[in-house]
Protein backbone atom coordinates (compact mmCIF):
# COMPACT_ATOMS: atom_id res chain seq x y z
CA UNK A 1 0.00 0.00 0.00
CA UNK A 2 1.34 3.40 -0.90
CA UNK A 3 -0.24 5.43 1.88
CA UNK A 4 -2.05 5.07 5.18
CA UNK A 5 -5.45 5.93 3.68
CA UNK A 6 -5.22 3.04 1.24
CA UNK A 7 -4.05 0.77 4.05
CA UNK A 8 -7.03 1.74 6.21
CA UNK A 9 -9.41 1.34 3.28
CA UNK A 10 -8.20 -2.22 2.69
CA UNK A 11 -8.33 -3.06 6.42
CA UNK A 12 -11.94 -1.86 6.45
CA UNK A 13 -12.78 -3.89 3.34
CA UNK A 14 -11.45 -7.06 4.96
CA UNK A 15 -13.27 -6.25 8.21
CA UNK A 16 -16.54 -5.71 6.34
CA UNK A 17 -16.13 -9.03 4.55
CA UNK A 18 -15.56 -10.83 7.84
CA UNK A 19 -18.45 -9.00 9.53
CA UNK A 20 -20.79 -10.02 6.71
CA UNK A 21 -20.19 -13.65 7.64
CA UNK A 22 -17.75 -14.52 4.89
CA UNK A 23 -14.56 -16.28 5.90
CA UNK A 24 -11.28 -14.66 4.94
CA UNK A 25 -8.94 -16.74 2.83
CA UNK A 26 -5.48 -17.60 4.21
CA UNK A 27 -4.06 -15.01 1.81
CA UNK A 28 -6.47 -12.37 3.11
CA UNK A 29 -5.63 -13.26 6.72
CA UNK A 30 -1.92 -12.83 5.95
CA UNK A 31 -2.67 -9.55 4.18
CA UNK A 32 -4.74 -8.36 7.14
CA UNK A 33 -1.88 -9.13 9.52
CA UNK A 34 0.59 -7.24 7.33
CA UNK A 35 -1.78 -4.27 7.02
CA UNK A 36 -2.23 -4.08 10.79
CA UNK A 37 1.56 -4.08 11.23
CA UNK A 38 1.81 -1.18 8.77
CA UNK A 39 -1.00 0.68 10.54
CA UNK A 40 0.49 0.13 14.01
CA UNK A 41 3.89 1.26 12.72
CA UNK A 42 2.26 4.44 11.44
CA UNK A 43 0.57 5.07 14.81
CA UNK A 44 3.79 4.40 16.72
CA UNK A 45 5.60 6.84 14.43
CA UNK A 46 3.02 9.55 15.11
CA UNK A 47 3.24 9.01 18.86
CA UNK A 48 7.03 9.03 18.81
CA UNK A 49 7.03 12.21 16.72
CA UNK A 50 4.63 13.90 19.14
CA UNK A 51 6.58 12.83 22.21
CA UNK A 52 9.83 14.06 20.66
CA UNK A 53 8.33 17.56 20.62
CA UNK A 54 7.17 17.47 24.25
CA UNK A 55 9.10 19.48 26.80
CA UNK A 56 9.00 19.41 30.58
CA UNK A 57 8.90 22.75 32.35
CA UNK A 58 10.10 22.95 35.94
CA UNK A 59 7.37 24.91 37.76
CA UNK A 60 9.90 26.39 40.21
CA UNK A 61 12.64 27.46 37.83
CA UNK A 62 10.91 27.53 34.47
CA UNK A 63 13.74 25.40 33.07
CA UNK A 64 12.74 23.48 29.96
CA UNK A 65 13.93 19.91 29.53
CA UNK A 66 13.25 17.39 26.78
CA UNK A 67 11.71 14.11 28.01
CA UNK A 68 14.64 11.95 26.87
CA UNK A 69 17.08 14.15 28.72
CA UNK A 70 14.82 14.33 31.79
CA UNK A 71 14.51 10.54 31.87
CA UNK A 72 18.26 10.11 31.43
CA UNK A 73 18.90 12.57 34.27
CA UNK A 74 16.40 10.74 36.51
CA UNK A 75 18.08 7.41 35.74
CA UNK A 76 21.51 8.85 36.54
CA UNK A 77 20.19 10.30 39.80
CA UNK A 78 18.59 6.96 40.72
CA UNK A 79 21.86 5.13 39.98
CA UNK A 80 23.72 7.59 42.19
CA UNK A 81 21.19 7.10 45.01
CA UNK A 82 21.47 3.32 44.72
CA UNK A 83 25.26 3.43 44.91
CA UNK A 84 25.17 5.73 47.94
CA UNK A 85 22.46 3.72 49.73
CA UNK A 86 23.30 0.11 49.05
CA UNK A 87 21.17 -1.03 51.98
CA UNK A 88 18.03 -0.18 49.98
CA UNK A 89 18.16 -3.53 48.17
Amino acid sequence: MSNINETLKRINELAAKKKSGQELTPEELAEKKKLYEIYLGFIRGQITSTLDRVQFVDPKTGAITEPKRALRDLALEADKDIKENKEIH
